[in-house]
């Protein structure tokens, strides 16, 4: 049996996880939510606290057989408390959550940059929500209303939690004990398939939440699932600034405009290795960076998750992000090649 320091106990002052650079991250428990998703508990190894927003993830570098890779990870665990963060990963069929699963034990390190993201409370204000989950995108929304309860905040929420099975439901207990902490949250477990099934539609949301229309409405899960919330929430009335999303289905890349017609290419030079290639005014840099075959750490493709950070020497941008990239960071030359498409000539420092 482990002997815990007894430090540990103490009130001790620490520093701040850098969010804008890769740190250590230290496993300390594992323990299984459903038969497909676990739950894993990280610390920084270098004893700093992890400040973030509730529905703000992590990027987690992963190595694999095929090499390292990059994926982006909710944080489930609540704001109020920084010592550490929860993750809960559903095992799918993709090298990164098999990864976590197979080898991310207690006492194992992983690299990690963030928190990053603008998906929650923080940003989606209200004064009532309606948090609609499906699968995995429950972790977000569990880490609203821990945080909210950590708090002792008066939060007027209905979560609704879409799932296949009763099996697959996520934390039934602990939503139990946040009810109590949390009077005026509404939990409506919703389960699509067996007897009694139901798959949610427009007409099924507005049923089972009589004031959706006027909640500020938070939804993360699968693109088809989203889209049909999005919908409904428009349909309802809900105005763009009391509707957000969050998810990380990148299956489907973000189009991506290739050379062709009246396109000017713009040379890009990466200063560290004398390489360049062209790139069209109408692509992104990360785009053709692939193309040419060279490599760049990248995840989101979509200017959310930072990890394709990278100091820009000279040359200038169009950059239209999600929340990757401070403004202090653009303002010091940082730019985000997923989502950067070049107006003149570039030199990049990698």
């Amino acid at each position: 049996m482990t002997e815990v320091d007894l430090a540990d106990w103490g009130a001790r002052r620490r520093r701040r996880f850098a969010p804008d650079r890769w740190g250590t991250l230290v496993c300390r428990a594992v323990w299984d939510e459903t038969a497909d998703m676990r739950s894993f508990f990280l610390t920084p190894q270098d004893g700093s606290r992890i400040e973030h927003a509730p529905g703000q993830f992590m990027t987690i570098r992963i190595d694999t057989p095929e090499g390292r890779i990059e994926r982006c990870y909710t944080i489930a665990s609540s704001a109020a408390r920084d010592g550490g963060i929860e993750i809960t990963v559903k095992r799918q069929a993709g090298p990164g959550a098999r990864r976590l699963h197979d080898v991310l034990v207690p006492g194992e390190k992983i690299e990690a940059l963030g928190p990053s993201g603008r998906f929650g409370p923080a940003t989606w204000h209200g004064t009532a929500y309606a948090l609609i989950a499906a699968g995995s995108g429950i972790t977000p929304m569990l880490s609203i209303l821990r945080t909210a309860a950590d708090r002792g905040m008066d939060l007027d929420v209905v979560l609704m939690q879409v799932v296949s099975t009763p099996q697959d439901l996520v934390a039934m207990v602990e939503l139990d004990g946040l009810a109590r902490r949390l009077p005026r949250l509404v939990h409506l477990p919703t389960i699509t398939r067996g007897p009694g099934g139901m798959r949610p539609d427009p007409d099924f949301l507005n049923r089972v939440i009589p004031d959706f229309a006027t909640r500020t409405v938070l939804c993360c899960g699968p693109r088809p699932f989203m889209e049909m919330v999005r919908v409904a929430a428009h349909a309802a009335g809900v105005p763009d600034d009391r509707y957000g999303e969050e998810s990380f289905d990148f299956s489907a890349p973000p189009p991506e405009a290739l050379a062709g017609g009246d396109a000017r290419n713009r040379t890009v030079t990466l200063a560290r290795t004398g390489r360049s290639f062209e790139c069209p005014e109408t692509a992104t840099i990360l785009a053709a960076l692939k193309q040419a075959g060279l490599p760049l750490p990248s995840s989101c493709a979509r200017g959310m998750c930072g990890t394709c950070k990278t100091f820009k020497h000279a040359g200038e941008v169009i950059m239209a992000h999600e929340g990757g990239i401070r403004q202090r960071e653009i303002d010091r030359g940082f730019i985000l090649p997923c989502v950067s498409r070049p107006l003149t000539d570039i030199i990049l420092d990698c």
